[in-house]
């Protein structure tokens, strides 16, 4: 059995071997029990890499960002000129009553069915001020053919933004006592124009 003496003049004797051994058996212990380091590592350059990859392209799809801002500015005025507001009842009203002196229909019945909302004092802090709601409205409007048809052609193509809900179309009786003439075109509209509050 080896006794300590002869350890020591084993080491003694072949000192550079002996430490390639205890240096080799270091690095094979130390490198097992950081293995684990490596796979952070690579994991962090990954992450890295990646935020690089992002800010290249963010600064790439940022160039002409002021101006598309200022595009999208002028696009959302065109927008927002072209919503109606449920609380301007009379304004929204003389929308229509133009379109009737301009086509020569007779509006037999127009009134706004969505109530206006009431002012809001408090609210929510996640509701937004500028919702986007449809406006309903009910009219019936009588004319000849040609006159219904360039009463619907103006409201489709007009100022708001509209959707037609029901639409129902009859020829007059012959003079009914709700004042309709005979030889023209009936039409019960249910629209929406679309609005803010």
């Amino acid at each position: 059995m080896p006794t300590l003496v002869n350890v020591l003049k084993f080491l003694k004797r072949h000192a550079f071997a002996a430490a390639c051994v205890v240096l080799t058996v270091g690095l094979l212990v130390a490198f097992f029990l950081r293995m684990d380091l490596l796979d952070v590592a690579r994991m962090e350059t990954q992450r890295l890499q990646n935020e690089a990859e992002n800010m290249k392209r963010n600064l790439r799809n940022a160039t002409g960002l002021k101006e598309q801002l200022a595009d999208l500015k002028v696009l959302l005025s065109i927008v927002d000129a072209r919503l109606v507001r449920p609380e301007e009842l009379a304004s929204n009203l003389q929308y229509f009553y133009r379109l009737e002196s301009s086509t020569g229909v007779k509006i037999l019945l127009l009134r706004q069915v969505t109530p206006p909302a009431p002012a809001e004092t408090g609210g929510s802090a996640g509701a937004s001020k500028s919702a986007v709601t449809p406006i309903s409205y009910s009219v019936i409007v009588e004319g000849s053919f040609p006159q219904v048809m360039s009463f619907l052609t103006q409201l489709e193509r007009g100022p708001h933004f509209n959707r037609t809900k029901v639409f129902t179309a009859q020829r007059g009786a012959a003079d009914s006592p709700e004042g309709i003439r005979t030889g023209t075109v009936v039409v019960n509209l249910s629209i929406e124009l679309l609005g803010t509050r």
